[in-house]
């Protein structure tokens, strides 16, 4: 009996010694195995916020746009006359002249003596008269597309009464 406890306890000398644990190489493939999809997620993130940023610069350009858009349809809606001479066009309403200019491909906007940039690059600005029928027409160039703004002008009854009479004089 003696022996089989002495070669018990020795087998567990050696247990003792011997610790179980990764080796070198599968440490080194976890490591190779968890870069890899470290790598793989930052570039999603990255490219992730890239388009936000995007998306960010559409939407403001948008936001932009119809703002301009929105305030030429209420300044239209409201002027009594327009009249255009070479690129500039006057947008004539009671008391106050309203002007809008091309410098360049840049269109800009007057109420008084200092002109603003509008944030928008337009082509060209006309007035066609046909029939008795005035359009004014804005020609834009939008991520290389033309794009025309086509407004029909008529003045309200009380801007043709007031310059039938006006006219009388």
């Amino acid at each position: 009996m003696e022996k089989w406890y002495s070669n018990r306890i020795g087998g567990m000398n050696r247990s003792r010694q011997h610790i179980d644990a990764f080796t070198i190489f599968e440490v080194t493939v976890v490591l190779a195995i968890m870069g890899v999809i470290i790598g793989l997620i930052a570039t999603s993130v990255n490219r992730f916020q890239e388009q936000l940023k995007m998306t960010g610069d559409i939407n403001q350009e948008l936001n932009d746009w119809f703002a301009f858009r929105a305030n030429l349809w209420n300044e239209l809606y409201q002027c009594d006359s327009i009249q255009q001479h070479e690129q500039e066009l006057y947008l004539f309403s009671n008391d106050r002249l309203i002007k809008y200019k091309l410098d360049g491909d840049e269109l800009l906007r007057s109420n008084g003596d200092n002109w603003m940039a509008t944030k928008t690059k337009a082509e060209s600005i006309r007035l066609e008269r046909n029939d008795e029928k005035t359009n004014v027409i804005f020609d834009f160039l939008w991520k290389g597309e033309n794009m025309t703004l086509n407004y029909y002008f008529e003045p309200d009854i009380k801007s043709k009464i007031n310059t039938h009479f006006a006219k009388l004089k």
